[in-house]
């Protein structure tokens, strides 16, 4: 957390921090994010098999290391400050929205001998070459990349001229949209090409910074794949090949000159490893169950042939030496609750909510005979909040209370938050006190919208667990917030925060310091876009695949534009051939009228295609209950919103009610495809 007492020298920081960007602007000639093309020539030493500029090597590496090295508290609090703004809009707030860097600007993480082992030499190098541009950027999140979007340019459209079914190229998986805006001439030749390994590290240097990785890299993550704030395979996969990379954290100016004629000696005496787009002997020790904070645990692979020695030969450099405190937003927090934060406050703003059904009120409705918990009633969509400092154990699916997070705080005091529209939090993430942690909805087994509020106490006898006489078990939340709420809640919404709380402060430091949002672009985190022949198709399960992990709602709104909130099945398969498209193909909005629209063009299942709109469950007359899309109909699988308390998943037409037809989509003459990003392909 930042102090009050620095916020407003962070702010005056933030205003000289900016006029020093501009000014470093201007004297570059107005270049954009790569610095201009004087500061790449610079840098053709590393690249250029032995060309080196009339600067030489030594005063080369003080221009590198004056990008790397610097004031340390004022580029922090600088940092906090000026992102606060985008931060808080996404969601974020009071701590997490003010987050210092986390690698300190004027340090470098050494490479681990895992590291060494496991990464080509050259695809090291060109990472920290690339986000050395940028104090705080750690580059091993660029490598860890590499790792998760092509296992370091193994996958074929990472080879000159490849492309994957979305159209995304290169080895780190750029669209055109994405590479007009931040793609960079990393290696000095004059032209920026997304097939080149240091140009489009240096391009994924600039798109993460304008997502603030060095300040919010799970979000900035999530960002660059497209991903859901549900579907987190892929911060979690190149966040925990990032924690294994990371060696000793230095500021040794020599130590990081050594280490990059280290890594040019490597890469000269094998020069033409990798082949991109060609299966090499590259370790894939990683898969999309991986953990952050179980990295650590994780044995590296031994060297290959091509992997970069110790330096100086001996290791003194204790590149073998993996940080085992691995920054604690790159990885899930320990499985301890927190132990700190005594005060309390509601988990809604007050005037935002009324009390309904009260704690232990009877009725056949509830399983128990009665009701376990309190309902606040509220709009969907209204912001809920940590009432307390705790850590998230649950984020998702819970049956009967739909979508449900539960926190564990200090003393093994747990709390329950059901019917969630969004959840904003995820498993093991530690939340404080004031923090936004969902908003209110109507999922699960309810009449409307409301938060059905638990608060559940050790000692307490569990009547959902039988012979959990030790609990945690429920108890009136009324009556535990009775002696505990403090006088000065902190709600961290902004605009509105109340005044004096943390994010009133961390606002009026972010003042004049705001930044225009970043379109998400990238093939997503739940594997590899079927192949179709036509690209309005592709384009289709490009969109369904965004909406994996948005919760089921029977009678969701209808097209709800790029980011819904809601979806019930039919809502789901119209969504994405209507985004797909462009608004040019509308199927209709439920499943009786999909079915009669698309009668013409049934086909057998035997003949199912990627994209195919398939019906389950008859209901007589020709009509269907259930309507998924197919996905890959070689293993029979679909995507599809199956029902309350469930989210956008995979599944396979085999587990489904009986299946009524599968239909080919007509695409209209002169359709242009649009992808995930909302923009046309090639725009």
């Amino acid at each position: 957390m930042v102090a009050p007492a620095v916020l407003a020298a962070a702010s005056r920081a933030a205003k000289v921090a900016k006029a020093a960007k501009a000014a470093r602007q201007a004297a570059q000639g107005g270049k954009g994010p790569d610095g201009g093309k004087k500061k790449n020539r610079k840098w053709m030493w590393i690249v250029g098999g032995g060309f080196l500029p009339i600067a030489g090597i030594g005063g080369l590496i003080m221009v590198l290391l004056g990008a790397m090295l610097g004031g340390m508290s004022a580029g922090v609090a600088a940092a906090s400050c000026e992102d606060y703004s985008d931060s808080a809009n996404a969601g974020n707030t009071g701590d997490a929205a003010a987050t210092n860097p986390i690698m300190p600007a004027g340090k470098m993480y050494m490479p681990s001998a895992t590291a060494r082992n496991e990464i080509p030499p050259k695809m090291i190098l060109a990472a920290m070459r690339a986000a050395a541009r940028y104090d705080g950027l750690d580059w091993t999140l660029i490598v860890g990349q590499m790792y998760q979007e092509t296992k370091y340019g193994q996958d074929p459209s990472a080879a000159p001229g490849g492309a994957n079914s979305l159209g995304y190229m290169g080895i780190l998986q750029f669209g055109h949209p994405a590479w007009n805006q931040y793609g960079a001439d990393g290696n000095g030749d004059g032209k920026k090409d997304l097939y080149n390994i240091d140009d489009a590290a240096w391009g994924a240097a600039n798109y993460l910074h304008a997502l603030h990785a060095e300040t919010q890299p799970w979000k900035a993550l999530l960002g660059y794949s497209g991903s859901t704030a549900s579907n987190t395979i892929y911060p979690r996969v190149v966040l925990t090949e990032a924690a294994r990379y990371r060696g000793v954290l230095t500021g040794d100016k020599d130590l990081i000159k050594r280490w990059y004629a280290h890594l040019k000696e490597a890469i000269d005496k094998n020069p033409s490893f990798p082949t991109l787009g060609k299966q090499s002997d590259i370790p894939e020790p990683v898969g999309n169950d991986a953990q952050p904070g179980s990295a650590l645990s994780i044995a590296s692979s031994p060297p290959r042939s091509w992997s970069t020695p110790p330096l100086d030969g001996g290791g003194s450099d204790n590149s073998g030496v993996t940080t085992a405190m691995a920054p604690a937003a790159y990885s899930m927090p320990a499985d301890k609750p927190a132990a700190t934060g005594k005060d309390w406050q509601w988990p809604m703003k007050k005037g935002t909510y009324t009390l309904g059904t009260r704690y232990h009120e009877a009725g056949s409705m509830w399983s128990l005979g009665y009701h376990t918990g309190l309902d606040l009633v509220a709009s969907a969509g209204t912001p809920i909040y940590a009432p307390a400092d705790g850590k998230v154990v649950h984020a998702g699916p819970g049956g009967s209370y739909g979508n449900m997070t539960e926190i564990q705080h200090a003393g093994g005091v747990m709390t329950l938050y059901g019917h969630q529209t969004t959840i904003k939090v995820s498993v093991g993430q530690s939340v404080k006190r004031g923090d936004l942690i969902g908003t209110v909805g109507a999922t699960g087994n309810v009449t409307g919208p409301h938060l059905h509020w638990e608060v559940l106490l050790p000692g307490v006898d569990n009547p959902f667990v039988a012979g959990q006489d030790q609990g945690p078990g429920m108890v009136d939340p009324e009556g535990w917030m009775k002696g505990k709420v403090t006088a000065d809640p902190d709600y961290g919404t902004v605009p509105g925060s109340d005044k004096g709380g943390r994010d009133a402060q961390y606002a009026e430091c972010a003042q004049q310091h705001g930044g225009s949002s970043v379109s998400p672009d990238g093939a997503g985190a739940s594997g590899v876009i079927p192949d179709a022949d036509d690209p309005v198709i592709r384009a289709v399960l490009g969109w369904a695949q965004r909406g994996i992990g948005v919760p089921y709602v029977y009678g969701a709104p209808r097209l709800q534009g790029e980011n819904p909130t809601s979806f019930d099945c039919s809502s789901f398969t119209q969504w994405a051939y209507y985004m797909a498209s462009g608004g040019k193909i509308n199927i209709g909005g439920t499943t009786y009228e999909q079915q009669p629209y698309l009668s013409k063009y049934k086909v057998s299942l035997s003949e199912a295609q990627p994209g195919d709109v398939i019906f389950f469950r008859p209901e007589g007359n020709g009509r269907s209950g259930h309507v998924g899309l197919v996905w890959d109909p070689k293993g029979h699988k679909i995507l599809h919103a199956p029902r309350p308390g469930k989210t956008v998943e995979f599944s396979t037409w085999d587990v489904q009610d009986t299946i009524t037809g599968v239909y080919r989509v007509p695409i209209p003459k002169g359709t242009d495809p649009v992808e995930g990003n909302g923009k046309e392909k090639g725009a």
